[in-house]
């Protein structure tokens, strides 16, 4: 007697490609599954899909009459199905977000180890992006790996992108046809794929920062600009109106200071270019954290009993993502409907359904905090070409957030991104990120502040305040700084003549490790430098190196050249130490001169009087007691 068995399989690929569902049909015992994946990268991106089953049966009684296949988008293209006899006809439907594949067999397959094979072709643009100088393929886990007995996986992309520069897992084979690179994967399991081609990517940008100041006094804002980090280079192209100060502070954010009019607004306008690139490959000395970086703070509630309690498990860095991401799920409603007060850690944990980018992130950072594993939140711009799988969700604009976590071996921050490794259904985004992340600002010591570069917006304003494009290569200017030396008050500087040199920097990059050098032409003047090397120059940002000039004979005059050696730039100073009347300390030592004779004289005068005034006091006293 025949049986006859409807199959449904739920696959997971991402990036367009299938979601887990909650009620997924397992496949049946009676069968074994296998799957064959080829996907066909063009120049453009697209991809070109086959998927080759081979449905194997495992019972001499059961047969497959139906088979159902469900997939994770909407956008695949030119859906086709056949067998080795020609097409089949299919039963296709496409919802908002999957695509579900019906298939009648025509024929019966009867018989243990019996097997039918059938291929289901389609076109995807969500397999693959090309952006800018970068290609990326992402192929997400399969849902239910565990039902198929084989999964091989064959990815080909054209020679004219090369080998990649990352790929995870970092189990595969490759071979080259005429042309395509051809890369081989067997035994997935439940891992997703990742290849990126390209070293770099280079975006232009634009930030605009509306400020307001409704009081009646002078305002001081300070805002945070996109700033270097170890995977990111920034050049300011254009800051208009300049900052009264630039800065750096604890966690490296950039601090521009601006004055504000009572009562008047003022708008700071950035464009610019940021180059992405995957290593580390910036010299910026920043500190390593300090204990502020592991304790709690609103928003990241490591102390709470909930959270400690779940961290005694979460206890490394792997753990607890993988625990964001399968615990949270994404509420694109709240995207939607712009309702994104944020919950927390702790408020998500209570509404694990209800969450955006920002709980992802404080969600991890607090367990991270929590394990005394530094942690921080990024805020800035992520560029996506489907916002159903890579959404951004934070702010009207295109903000973005993501953690971070120090890396005690490595001695480097880490950033990962548990949303998108939701929303795309398991694409690994923990062992290997991006070049689509631009760090805009970043929240350790608090988790809020400073406020990323574009918060600043006019009320019931329309308009974006950030825009990014894809750019051409970046070409950095060459060092240009200004040189303004001043000498100290001859109080400060009574023994040995001391100078204030003030270097800024004329260009909208910042420079790192700059040396210093100083050289006298007079041997009996020997200078020195407060520092020998700058550790950084911001954008248009004054820096100050205190130089002393060390003398055999304090009191006498000794005239020199000195000449400053910044980097690759000099300037030379004619000088003298002298604390006589002669050369540029006249004025001051007249000026000191009349002040301490006036002070002198009014002294004496005070003193006679004050003696006067004794004196006559005394004599009368003695009348007065004569008298009586």
């Amino acid at each position: 007697m025949k049986k006859v068995a409807s199959l449904c399989l739920a696959l997971l690929f991402t990036l367009g490609f299938f979601f887990v569902h909650p009620n997924k049909v397992r496949a049946d015992s009676n069968f074994s599954i296998s799957l064959q994946s080829t996907y066909s990268v063009v120049t453009s991106g697209n991809t070109f899909v086959e998927q080759k089953f081979e449905l194997t049966n495992n019972t001499p009684t059961y047969y497959a009459k139906d088979y159902a296949v469900e997939f994770g988008s909407s956008k695949l293209k030119n859906v086709r199905v056949s067998d080795t006899q020609g097409a089949i006809p299919a039963n296709i439907v496409t919802t908002d977000s999957k695509t579900s594949v019906g298939i009648t067999f025509r024929d019966q397959i009867v018989g243990e180890g019996k097997s039918r094979v059938f291929t289901i072709t389609f076109e995807n643009p969500d397999s693959a992006q090309v952006s800018g100088n970068v290609l990326e393929v992402d192929i997400p886990k399969l849902s239910q790996a565990a039902d198929y007995v084989k999964y091989t996986v064959f990815i080909k992309t054209p020679l004219q992108y090369g080998k990649p520069v990352r790929v995870t897992p970092s189990d595969y084979s490759t071979s080259e046809d005429d042309k395509d690179l051809i890369l081989q994967f067997s035994n997935l399991g439940e891992q997703s794929i990742s290849l990126l081609f390209g070293d770099k990517q280079v975006f232009d940008f634009t930030v605009i920062n509306n400020v307001e100041n409704p009081t009646s006094n002078l305002g001081v804002i300070q805002l945070a600009l996109p700033p270097d980090t170890a995977r990111q280079k920034v050049n300011y192209i254009s800051l208009d109106p300049p900052p009264k100060e630039m800065s750096r502070d604890g966690d490296g954010n950039w601090i521009a200071t601006y004055e504000v009019a009572a009562q008047k607004n003022l708008n700071v306008s950035l464009t610019g270019k940021v180059m992405i690139s995957l290593d580390n490959k910036q010299l910026l000395d920043l500190p390593e954290p300090n204990s502020q970086l592991t304790q709690p703070q609103p928003y990241w509630e490591s102390s709470s009993s909930q959270i400690s309690q779940l961290a005694k498990t979460l206890n490394t860095p792997r753990l607890i993502y993988d625990y964001v991401v399968q615990h949270l799920s994404y509420n694109y409603q709240r995207e939607e409907n712009a309702t994104t007060s944020r919950l927390g850690a702790v408020g998500v944990l209570a509404n694990p359904s209800d969450a955006v980018c920002q709980e992802f992130t404080d969600l991890f950072i607090a367990l991270a905090r929590a394990n005394q594993i530094p942690a921080r939140r990024a805020v800035g711009y992520a560029y996506t070409a489907n916002s159903r799988l890579r959404p951004l969700g934070f702010v009207r604009d295109t903000l973005h957030t993501w953690p971070e976590y120090f890396d005690q071996e490595k001695k480097e921050w880490i950033p990962v991104d548990p949303t998108w490794g939701d929303t795309t259904g398991g694409i690994n985004y923990f062992d290997q990120f991006d070049f689509n992340h631009i760090v805009f600002s970043i929240n350790g010591a608090s988790s809020s502040l400073p406020y990323a570069a574009g918060s600043y917006r006019k009320e019931r304003q329309i308009s974006n305040n950030v825009e990014v494009k894809f750019g051409n290569d970046m070409d950095l200017p060459k060092p240009s700084f200004n040189f303004e030396l001043v000498r100290k008050s001859i109080w400060q500087s009574v023994l040995n003549p001391q100078y204030t040199l003030r270097i800024t920097n004329n260009t909208g990059v910042a420079w790192y490790n700059i040396p210093i050098q100083l050289l006298s032409d007079n041997p009996a003047v020997q200078v020195r430098s407060s520092v020998a090397v700058v550790d950084y120059l911001l954008p248009y940002q004054t820096r100050e190196v205190f130089i002393t000039a060390v003398t055999p004979q304090k009191w006498r005059a000794y005239p020199f050249r000195l000449t400053v050696l910044v980097d690759s730039l000099s300037s030379t100073y004619d000088l003298n130490t002298s604390l006589s009347f002669q050369g540029a300390l006249a004025p001051n030592v007249i000026a000191i001169g009349l002040v301490g004779g006036v002070v002198i004289a009014a002294a004496l005068s005070w003193s006679v009087l004050v003696s006067r005034r004794s004196r006559y006091r005394a004599l009368r006293r003695k009348s007065e007691r004569s008298q009586k």
